[in-house]
């Protein structure tokens, strides 16, 4: 399989979109007046926190949205808490987000792939201890009833002309001529983009989640028609050094369980879940269609993987892959060969599930309920 276009910078131009849609933000969590229920899931019998952790400081490559909606959800729902702890959200910077796990100022941060090997390439310590996006963030859309393959599309239309690479490789991976489909480049506008797809001039889209969360906006129905194999990709992961494993195993498990509380309780209670995100971030839902958007495209990125619903499952199969094609493309530094089994750690991902979820179902059923 061809080389897949890395862009875990998607990610960061969702908060563009968004943050254009709504007149700004800032990447400090927000203070709310909602009220928050006492949580019944709690991680202890006797419901007092596991440990006292403290402050935890994390970073993700956006502000507080609800593209990663389980950072509110757990907040608001008393999950962190639990856990015995509160989350602080750092407001990122010019370095990526690995640096900041390296230099102690986060003690966990989310990164993707390319990021995390070639920081590791680079001589980092670091390690991944759960993926909570294991779909690219690029695409190809069409539709709601157009197009199931892209066998069947004549002509896309692509959002910048980096995303040509997004059609080599899709048409190349099903033994297509990407030659043999026109390509238009249509811009990053949304209503060029929808328009483009109803009235017919492009038969599919080639873009990122950013693209498909501003089309949505527009009121017109899409569908992702990329291979499995193109969206496997872990291009949201949580990383720590080993000396955080060593010293605050149980803080670091705590946030993983609370994360993954948080990730179901907006899987099953998407009205609860929007209205969270409302009260944690309101200047994101200045524009209720945006804000809708966001939290729809973002749910196939959220859902758990395999057949047993675990939640934080590092695919080492599919980190393998995107190692082996970096190395294959001289992305970290002509490397031979990368063991990912090297820096994955997957100690965490039990305990990260051991919790009720009927329980989390009525913790988020309650909190609509305080707050109608």
């Amino acid at each position: 399989m061809k080389t897949k276009p890395f862009g875990f910078a998607a990610l960061l131009a969702v908060g563009a979109l968004t943050l254009a849609a709504c007149g700004g933000g800032d990447s400090d969590s927000s203070s709310t007046d909602t009220a928050s229920p006492t949580s019944t899931s709690d991680s202890s019998p006797t419901g007092e926190p596991i440990a006292d952790c403290g402050t935890i400081n994390f970073l993700q490559p956006l502000p507080e949205s609800i593209i990663f909606w389980p950072l509110i959800t757990s907040n608001a729902l008393g999950y962190f808490a639990d856990e015995g702890m509160e989350v602080n959200l750092l407001p990122g910077g010019d370095l990526p987000e690995t640096a900041f796990v390296e230099n102690g100022e986060a003690d966990i941060a989310s990164a993707g792939g390319p990021e995390v090997m070639q920081a590791i390439n680079a001589g980092a310590d670091l390690k991944v201890v759960y993926d909570y996006w294991n779909v690219a963030a690029e695409g190809l859309v069409t539709l709601i009833d157009g197009p199931n393959s892209a066998t069947e599309v004549q002509t896309v239309g692509l959002v910048t002309d980096s995303d040509a690479a997004t059609v080599e490789i899709i048409w190349s991976s099903l033994g297509l001529d990407p030659a043999s489909v026109d390509v238009i480049t249509l811009g990053e506008t949304p209503a060029i983009l929808a328009e483009a797809l109803e009235n017919g001039t492009v038969d599919a889209i080639a873009g990122a989640i950013s693209d498909f969360i501003g089309i949505s906006a527009s009121g017109v129905q899409i569908k992702d028609i990329a291979p499995e194999d193109f969206k496997a990709s872990p291009s949201a992961s949580f990383i720590v050094t080993p000396d955080s494993i060593a010293d605050n195993a149980a803080c670091i498990q705590g946030f993983l369980r609370a994360w993954a509380k948080g990730t179901y309780a907006g899987l099953v209670n998407p009205e609860a879940t929007q209205a969270m995100g409302k009260a944690a971030v309101p200047e994101e839902w200045l524009d209720e269609a945006t804000g809708v958007a966001s939290y729809e495209q973002s749910v196939p990125f959220q859902e758990p993987v395999g057949s047993d619903g675990l939640f934080g499952v590092v695919q080492k199969a599919v980190w393998q892959a995107q190692a082996d094609e970096l190395i294959a493309i001289g992305a970290l530094n002509n490397l031979d060969s990368l063991d990912v089994s090297t820096f994955i750690d997957e100690q965490f991902i039990p305990g990260a599930n051991e919790w009720d979820r009927a329980a989390v179902e009525a913790d988020t059923k309650a909190w609509a309920e305080a707050n109608q």
